[in-house]
């Protein structure tokens, strides 16, 4: 699996949300301008590895990489890896039973808070809300969708913005 790249994003004034008479929420209306500034977006989801390496490298013990907020969830809960994983790192709980963990499988059920640490531990950020959104319309719609028939987030060599999780902004 190639490494995820970081490519330029478009900046400027765009539009962005729902446009046309196609099916979209009420949230995603009416369409209208955002300012992006000059900012670069990931080709491709967070992979289980990469995941494993922040958690490796300490990434639930360090107060710098957290939100205040999520600092103290994590406390509170005791958080130290992603819902369903096992204690080891090892498996997970998927909807097919107990499964080794793929690495080259994107990481999934993380929280806001631990996709934000995670990203600040890279070296980088999430995307905006926007910024996603205008990247995404450059992208055909295709990835692992319902008709695929996979019912856990795949590996992938192309770029995935659609398919496999919901993606944190």
């Amino acid at each position: 699996m190639p490494a995820c790249a970081f490519r330029d994003g478009r900046s400027g004034i765009r539009q962005i949300g729902a446009s046309g008479g196609s099916f979209c929420f009420d949230n995603e209306t009416p369409r209208h301008d955002a300012l992006l500034h000059e900012h670069q977006i990931g080709n491709r989801l967070i992979t289980n590895g990469g995941y494993r390496d922040f958690i490796a490298n300490g990434g639930y013990d360090k107060p710098e990489l957290w939100l205040s907020d999520g600092w103290a969830v994590i406390h509170e809960r005791g958080w130290r890896r992603p819902l369903y994983w096992d204690d080891a790192c090892e498996t997970e709980f998927t909807l097919g039973g107990q499964k080794e963990i793929i690495k080259n499988a994107p990481v999934c059920h993380v929280s806001f808070y631990e996709a934000d640490a995670y990203a600040r531990w890279a070296g980088a950020r999430l995307p905006t809300e926007f910024e996603w959104e205008v990247a995404a319309a450059d992208e055909s719609v295709a990835g692992n969708l319902l008709n695929s028939g996979y019912w856990h987030p795949v590996a992938s060599d192309t770029t995935q913005f659609f398919g496999d999780t919901w993606e944190w902004t």
